[in-house]
């Protein structure tokens, strides 16, 4: 992969040009004119950003514009509002920065990290609203429901000089996690963290962005993006159901760190599916890799009741090497530490014991056949994909002798069968899993 091009602050003539037209309220011009000083080699100013976030995420329909009766103040601060063209320019500008520019670069603004702007020296008045974007303690925040309304009031008065109160919220109350009109600013995220993770050179391959969105690594909270990824499946828009599925993706890759548990991850996705058919549907929109089959094969797993052989979830000791004898040379340069979870598939022995679980062990109503089902494919391509030292070397082997296809026969029924879910689940497996 081609290293980046080297990224310096936009130049001050430039961003004063933006600037301006924000304070005169000239959105859809700020907005050309970023448009057009948009380069690989600058990035753009942050402050320009959370203005543009501000923007996108604003709903411009006439439900949400001043009550007439409002005072006089109030109704002539509507004139400085974004219109719905400026909305719709300012989500494909931001995309396109993110295609543009370093992701660390677009989203510095929403960063953990990043300084507070409260001390910013403007009578702006959208740079001034923005201001409950970078306060925000994470992205999720900014993709709630009446997010805007809730931050702070919006036509408040610009904050005095000295201390400011902390305009920081959980938003318990928010009745869903993902507004109307964000939408398109998490498909921005996704772009962003989706970059960030194929041009991570770490592996296992994981995004580093979206690691600070979920709190200090003495506490992990993944509540935030779990919440939007239920809440994906309940939209009838395919585009955003796809959404759910791209953040989990992510999840599951960083799972595969120590950064982020594994186990807690698929309890707590576990726990939150009721539906057998989302569960299905979340499934089929992640990708074909060795990580995200892992991570099937272990969800599959929780179906089955915790009494039963082969069901438990647990950490298995990656094997050891060998300690060198005594007098060797110790000259070897020391290896780096390694970021990969301890988390190790079920072996061979534990998938055919929960094949031959009873339907009774499965701990939830659902079609055990198809429980089944699903967990025998994600391991068959765990096993097929997986690097050398993750397989269980035992598996070709059960294929071979008949072990596979006695312990099919127990469970879906003998080939040729005379119909019903068994003998359609049976000859689908015969074929993926070349069952001799």
């Amino acid at each position: 992969m081609d290293n980046p091009p080297s990224e310096s602050d936009m130049p001050r003539h430039q961003r004063n040009l933006v600037d301006l037209c924000f304070e005169e309220s000239h959105y859809q011009s700020a907005i050309d004119v970023l448009a057009q000083l948009r380069s690989p080699h600058h990035r753009p100013a942050a402050a320009h950003i959370r203005q543009l976030l501000f923007i996108a995420l604003y709903d411009a329909s006439p439900d949400t514009q001043i009550d007439p009766t409002a005072s006089p103040s109030k109704r002539q601060k509507r004139y400085l509002l974004p219109p719905v063209t400026a909305t719709r320019s300012a989500q494909q500008l931001l995309v396109s920065f993110a295609t543009t520019n370093s992701p660390s670069a677009v989203i510095s603004t929403l960063r953990p990290t990043d300084p507070d702007p409260s001390d910013e020296e403007t009578e702006c008045f959208i740079a001034t609203e923005s201001l409950c974007i970078s306060r925000c303690k994470n992205c999720w925040e900014i993709l709630a429901e009446g997010f805007l309304g809730r931050s702070q009031p919006l036509f408040a008065s610009p904050s005095r000089k000295g201390k400011q109160r902390d305009t920081r919220s959980s938003f318990s109350d928010v009745r869903a996690p993902v507004g109307e009109m964000a939408w398109p600013t998490l498909d921005w995220l996704l772009i962003l963290f989706e970059r960030d993770e194929l041009e991570n050179p770490v592996l296992p391959r994981h995004s580093p962005l979206l690691l600070e969105q979920l709190g200090s690594p003495s506490r992990r909270d993944t509540d935030g993006p779990l919440n939007i990824i239920i809440h994906s499946l309940q939209e009838s828009d395919p585009r955003r159901r796809m959404m759910g599925s791209r953040l989990l993706n992510l999840l599951i890759n960083l799972s595969g760190t120590t950064h982020l548990d594994f186990v807690m991850l698929v309890v707590s996705l576990f726990n939150r599916v009721s539906s057998l058919e989302d569960m299905s549907w979340l499934m089929s929109g992640l990708s074909p890799t060795p990580a995200i089959f892992k991570f099937k094969v272990a969800l599959f797993q929780k179906y089955f009741s915790s009494n039963s052989d082969g069901a438990k979830i647990g950490v298995r000791p990656r094997p050891q090497a060998r300690a060198p004898p005594k007098g060797a040379s110790e000259t070897k340069a020391r290896e780096p530490v390694s970021l990969v979870n301890k988390y190790r598939a079920p072996s061979s022995a534990d998938i055919l014991r929960l094949l031959d679980a009873k339907d009774s062990s499965i701990s939830i109503p659902v079609s055990p056949l198809r429980i089944k089902f699903e967990l025998l494919v994600s391991y068959n391509a765990f096993q097929t994909d997986a690097p050398a030292a993750e397989r269980d070397p035992e598996w070709p082997n059960l294929l071979k002798n008949g072990a596979i296809a006695k312990a099919l026969d127990t469970t879906f029924g003998c080939r040729g069968g005379t119909g019903g879910d068994g003998t359609m689940y049976r000859d689908l497996l015969d074929n993926i899993l070349e069952v001799y």
